[in-house]
């Protein structure tokens, strides 16, 4: 996995959310494959977010264009200190999460969808990366 780094007090490079497809809220990133959930400032918040094993749940819609038909996996870390991402529940979430396009929802879309949660367990600069069959992307985000 290769992240970038955030020097401790510089901002963090969050990659605003943008419409990609009318059917889902902004997501961030380049494609073929985004996150959404972290609304037009690439910023997910804590306050009201359950907790389990230290871990907070951040709901994240990975939406996937047309174009794009393959697997992808997901990884990510804290990027302006230590610090883990994790994906979905339970008290020892995993490392990574594997996205099949077998599994995917579309619900009535070209695009499909994926409901997921990450989890982090504290506010800080984050950043996902995404490996598909074609393609490598980075994805920053920031957790509040």
């Amino acid at each position: 996995m290769r992240l970038p780094t955030v020097a401790a007090g510089s901002p963090c490079p969050v990659v605003p959310g943008r419409t990609v497809s009318p059917d889902f809220g902004p997501a961030v990133g380049d494609g073929p494959l985004y996150p959404a959930g972290f609304g037009a400032e690439g910023i997910a918040r804590l306050q009201g977010a359950s907790q389990e094993g230290g871990w907070y749940y951040i709901k994240v819609l990975w939406v996937a264009d047309p174009v794009y038909t393959g697997p992808a996996l997901v990884r990510g870390g804290r990027i302006d200190a230590p610090g883990e991402v994790r994906f979905e529940r339970g008290p020892d979430p995993a490392r990574e999460i594997a996205l099949d396009p077998g599994a995917a929802l579309s619900g009535g879309t070209t695009w499909l969808n994926w409901p997921t949660y990450t989890r982090v367990r504290a506010p800080g600069c984050y950043a996902y990366q995404i490996d598909g069959t074609t393609f490598t992307r980075t994805v920053v985000f920031r957790v509040e």
